[in-house]
């Protein structure tokens, strides 16, 4: 015995949960660094803004003061006297002047020349005179007459800004040029860190290109000379002056750790003669960047949290559906078809595609149900509800018979089974109407018979015969109307299959016959529906035509209530469900049937209906295609052009030659479901006349459609079945064919309602 699965050990609402929260975690940590990295970037890109804007800031705090400067400077030499001291080269006044300029203006020195660039006076240097200095950059521009700028460098570390302003007479030449120096010292960069909150540090390069720290707010030491050393040899001599887009670096100094942002500066010239530093602490940027990250933490963790328990919540909500939807499937297993899902599940909001799953096991419970009805019924393990027997002289045709109406019964189950009614059929039956003995004995299976009809040329096979050399006969199974049905064996592929061999005289009389049997064949083939049985092939063997079909291992739905009389109403809502089902499966196929009768419903051992003789049984009741041979004895019963067939389940309609519909199958549909659940068809009487009558009846007189309606010659007493049932069953057998139910799939769904 092969052993059983194991269960798993997780059950399905921890593993939902656990995904759930697997992916959560996943989406949550994602989120965690993305915004981690994300603030990470933020705030290198806003610290690098800051060191840029205090670059930007020194750059603007040096040229206001260079700006400064220049104007002190083109006021100094406006003065009259001062310039015809100059032109008259009076180098001892001049001398005077230099130091004069120095104090008004703030200048570390100032120095004088002639309108060619000769020194003329140095404010810090009296003695110094006569060089020629026309080729320094700072001084030509200014003899051209404009006014120059740059930085310089002196003693190798000492940095300064300088101004060159042109010495001009009015309406004359340049007669000279005044230079005014200011230093870039401690007190300066002490005043630009207040306004940039940043650490300067500002350095010289001379020509054999060592660094010297000309000024700075950090202590001077070797490891700031290292680190400014590096700082310049990594930006090479490609920086522009002034840039703001000079090297950035990282760099530890006293066991700090800046970012730093390099800047260039150069002569009137363009020569780059050193530059400055602009730091800031990382310690800064890095508190205020954990805080952050902190704060991004700890709403990641409680948002994790939450989510966990929305997961679980969730996962709760999506189980228990599944729980209770396995249940009933267990329950199913057991043998328990009982449950109702919907309703179990109609206040917990599954969600549409739980609800659609359990309409679908729901689906599967009824129809379980049913089966298990009709397997009850074929197999005989079954209840049978017990025969009503109504008072005596009640309406012909309740559940209780009298000795003629049983011996009738038992007449036509041995003979209308395996066909429709033989000539003289009517007549044999008005002559059974009449007897009034009651009989107390249990009907008894009949032996099958052979119709009259079926012992023509061509009819009779015998077991061991081949049927068109493919077809091995096995056993006789019916026969009918319109010919015998044989169980056989399908050579070709190995199959049984149940073999209708056709009278030959079917076909006799008209020459489109053979078209019209293909051609009601090939509609009926179209239908492929499990309670409809398989039209397979059409064939032709000697001149006699046969058709074959799905083999159903069964009982006929006549032979179940000839052997255990009315059922219970369980087991009607059953067929009524399963042959509704066939009938809107092939009316959406434009397909009748034409003649529904419990002979062809065959129940299988499994507990399927299957309806027979789709698209066959027309043939030969259509009274424009079939049924006009014969002599007169074969039209017995016909009324008014109508065709032979059987009339207890006939809608008036077809009796009196109208075509069969959707509406006929459905009026004979309430009739098998009245006789399955009665034990008798509704239309009893002495005479066939009086059945005819009785069958015609309609109430013209009544004032309203209900109360027609309300009239349709039911014979169920209202303890024997729900009212509904009885309900549905009336509007399936009204004689006015305008106020019968004319949609298979609507009844369908009124059946399904019914619990």
């Amino acid at each position: 015995m092969a052993a059983e699965p194991r269960p798993s050990s997780i059950g399905l609402t921890w593993r939902v949960f656990g995904v759930t929260a697997s992916l959560v975690g996943l989406v949550v940590v994602i989120a965690l660094l993305v915004a981690s990295d994300s603030v990470t970037r933020a705030s290198e890109r806003t610290a690098q803004r800051g060191l840029e804007q205090s670059a930007d800031l020194v750059a603007q705090f040096l040229a206001g003061r260079e700006r400064s400067l220049a104007g002190g400077a083109r006021v100094f030499v406006q003065g009259p006297y001062f310039r015809t001291l100059v032109a008259e080269r009076r180098r001892a006044d001049i001398l005077d002047q230099t130091i004069e300029a120095a104090t008004q203006l703030e200048s570390r020195w100032v120095f004088i020349t002639d309108g060619r660039g000769v020194l003329l006076a140095k404010s810090d240097e009296p003695r110094a005179s006569g060089e020629d200095m026309g080729g320094v950059p700072l001084l030509s521009g200014a003899l051209n007459g404009r006014v120059t700028t740059g930085f310089g460098v002196s003693r190798d570390s000492l940095l300064f800004q300088a101004v060159a302003v042109p010495i001009s007479i009015p309406g004359g030449a340049s007669v000279g040029v005044l230079v005014a120096t200011k230093i870039v010292d401690s007190l300066l960069v002490h005043d630009v860190k207040l306004a940039t909150a940043s650490e300067l540090v500002f350095f010289t390069r001379d020509v054999d290109g060592g660094v010297h720290i000309a000024a700075s707010t950090l202590v001077r030491s070797d490891e700031l000379s290292a680190v400014v050393r590096m700082l310049v040899a990594r930006g090479g001599d490609a920086d522009t002056p002034r840039s703001r887009d000079g090297v950035r670096a990282g760099v530890r100094v006293g066991g700090v750790d800046y970012q730093a942002q390099r800047a260039a500066l150069s002569t009137a010239g363009g020569e780059v003669i050193g530059g400055f530093l602009a730091l800031r602490p990382r310690d800064a940027a890095g508190a205020n960047l954990g805080g952050v990250r902190r704060s991004i933490l700890i709403a990641g963790i409680v948002g994790f949290a939450f989510t966990l328990l929305v997961a679980y919540v969730a996962a709760r909500r999506v189980v228990r559906p599944v729980r209770t939807l396995a249940g009933a499937v267990r329950r199913a297993a057991d043998g328990d078809y009982a449950l109702d899902i919907r309703d179990q599940l109609s206040t917990s909001s599954a969600g549409a595609e739980v609800d659609e799953l359990a309409a679908a096991v729901d689906a599967l419970l009824a129809d379980l149900r049913d089966k298990e009805s009709l397997i009850a019924m074929a197999t005989g393990t079954g209840a049978g509800a017990p025969v009503q027997k109504p008072p005596l002289g009640g309406e012909v045709g309740a559940a209780t018979q009298s000795g003629g109406r049983r011996a009738l019964r038992r007449r036509r189950a041995a003979s209308d089974s395996r066909g429709d009614l033989g000539r003289g059929d009517l007549a044999d039956d008005a002559a059974d109407l009449g007897d009034g003995a009651t009989d107390t004995k249990p009907p008894r299976p009949v032996p099958l018979m052979l119709p009259k009809h079926a012992v023509r040329v061509g009819m009779l096979l015998a077991p061991g015969d081949m049927l068109a050399n493919r077809y091995r006969i096995e056993a006789r199974i019916g026969g009918g109307g319109m010919g015998m049905v044989y169980r056989a064996v399908d050579r070709s592929l190995g199959e049984v299959v149940a073999v209708k061999v056709l009278r030959p005289d079917v076909l006799v009389g008209d020459a489109e016959a053979g078209d019209l049997v293909k051609r009601e064949l090939r509609l009926a083939r179209r239908i492929t529906h499990r309670n409809v049985v398989r039209t397979h092939d059409i064939g032709e063997s000697d001149g006699v035509p046969f058709f074959t079909m799905e083999y159903v291992d069964g009982s006929s739905l006549a032979d179940i209530i000839h052997a255990r009389g009315a059922l219970p109403p369980s087991a009607v809502v059953s067929i009524a469900r399963q042959l509704l089902r066939a009938l809107a499966a092939a009316h959406e196929q434009q397909v009748v049937h034409g003649d529904l009768k419990p002979q062809n419903l065959l129940v299988g051992a499994n507990g399927v209906l299957k309806v027979t003789d789709f698209g066959v049984a027309r043939l030969v009741r259509d009274p424009r295609h079939g049924a006009r041979h014969g002599t007169g004895e074969d039209i017995v019963g016909q009324v008014v052009g109508a065709t032979l067939g059987t009339p207890e389940y006939m809608a008036p309609e077809q009796l009196i030659g109208g075509e069969a519909t959707f509406s006929t199958d459905i009026y004979a549909a309430g009739i098998i479901a009245h006789e399955s659940l009665t034990g008798t068809t509704p239309y009893g009487a002495d005479t066939p006349m009086a059945f005819f009558a009785h069958k015609f009846v309609s109430p013209t007189s009544a004032d309203t459609a209900e109360l027609r309606t309300a009239h349709t010659p039911l014979h169920i007493h209202s303890g024997l079945a729900p009212a509904g049932l009885i309900a549905l069953i009336a509007r399936m057998t009204a004689p006015d064919a305008s106020l019968r139910a004319n949609s298979a799939a609507r009844l369908l769904q009124a059946f399904e309602s019914l619990t």
